[in-house]
């Protein structure tokens, strides 16, 4: 075995956290995107973004999984890609026009590093090399187009990415095949706190929008919308769900468990995660003009992530035999979707109390239907 991998229990580690804050900075930056650009095409391209940073960050997450994160080398190569990833993120602004070389070249380098460092934990492990090995040489189609893609002309370059992302798909379906070794614990801990830095991106753009604002009843009432339909929203993710995947995911065999950890987390929790950053767009514009209607493209941005949130959650459920939560939860997405029309006609602030009372009314339906199953 490696001596750079670890048979220990471990939960997220220091150099993983300060890891994960680039990548804070990152979905940051494509919230921002998506609110200087409102429309269907600003939100598909923010989206197809967003996938490579999350593919970035959550092939890095395989990679440490077994890792001793205290050893000085893992320390040194997830600095290295911290300090890459930077660079990766400061140029999503700018991705599809003069920046699209930076990002690219940074996005290659995280993703090799990655590959690096999982060369080092895997060792002379052959059960764990054989779906590695297939993951490696599959992911040069995906790497190479995103490359290609960061040099051609900008109008090219979104497709040259949405390819680099299919050929992805494909390299994680053939690859999940193969016996993965994880540590279900991390592997749960690690994106459930993904989620959380991304619900509390969604604070903070709140808290920007508020700077110049005078405080009063209507800035009271936009604001605390806000923090509370993020809260009430985090309860339907760690309420129990959390627990369940992490659960589940410990209960499979080891020849099902890369295929169950590929589909609810590396899959369905990108999807959760992108929600987020549509309801943090919806929150930012409801704050920064309290008493008014969200714009078409604001509330679209706000039930849309509400959705996905919602959706993505419900489809983790499915996977994992969780059939109650699941079906309360696409109701729920259903609900909030066609509520849009509604949501451009009220206050900001009226509806996102009105979101945070729904996901409340959510969070005592999936109960009482939990308590009802069969046991």
């Amino acid at each position: 075995m490696s001596r750079l991998r670890t048979d220990a229990v471990q939960g997220a580690t220091f150099v993983e956290l300060f890891f994960d804050l680039v990548f804070v900075f990152a979905i940051t930056k494509i919230t921002s995107n998506v609110l200087h650009d409102l429309t269907w095409s600003g939100a598909g391209r923010a989206f197809v973004l967003f996938w490579l940073v999350w593919w970035a960050w959550t092939q890095f997450t395989w990679t440490l999984n077994l890792a001793d994160t205290e050893n000085s080398q893992i320390r040194m190569l997830t600095l290295a890609a911290t300090a890459v990833a930077f660079f990766l993120a400061q140029a999503v602004p700018d991705a599809y026009g003069d920046a699209g070389a930076w990002f690219v070249i940074a996005y290659v380098l995280v993703r090799v590093l990655g590959v690096f460092g999982q060369i080092l934990v895997i060792g002379d492990d052959e059960v764990q090399s054989r779906g590695f090995v297939t993951f490696a040489f599959a992911s040069i189609v995906g790497l190479g187009l995103v490359l290609i893609g960061g040099f051609v002309d900008p109008d090219l370059r979104p497709w040259f990415f949405v390819a680099a992302i299919a050929a992805d798909l494909v390299t994680v379906q053939i690859a999940g095949q193969s016996t993965w070794v994880l540590e279900s614990g991390h592997f749960a801990e690690r994106h459930g706190l993904i989620v959380i830095i991304a619900l509390g991106e969604s604070l903070i753009a709140a808290g920007v929008a508020t700077g110049d604002l005078a405080r009063d009843f209507q800035f009271f009432v936009t604001t605390s919308g806000a923090v509370v339909a993020t809260c009430v929203l985090w309860w339907t993710y760690f309420g129990s769900l959390h627990e369940r995947f992490e659960a589940r995911l410990a209960a499979q065999s080891d020849s099902e468990r890369g295929q169950y950890a590929r589909d609810v987390f590396s899959l369905w929790h990108a999807v959760v995660v992108a929600g987020v950053i549509g309801v943090a767009v919806g929150f930012e514009e409801a704050v920064a003009h309290p008493g008014d209607p969200l714009s078409t493209g604001g509330a679209l941005a706000l039930t849309i992530g509400a959705a996905l949130f919602a959706g993505g959650l419900a489809a983790a459920a499915w996977r994992s035999d969780q059939r109650a939560f699941a079906q309360v939860r696409f109701g729920f997405a259903l609900l909030v979707l066609v509520s849009t029309p509604l949501v451009t006609q009220i206050a900001g602030g009226v509806a996102l109390w009105g979101l945070a009372l729904l996901t409340v009314l959510l969070i005592l339906t999936e109960e009482r239907a939990d308590r009802l199953q069969p046991a």
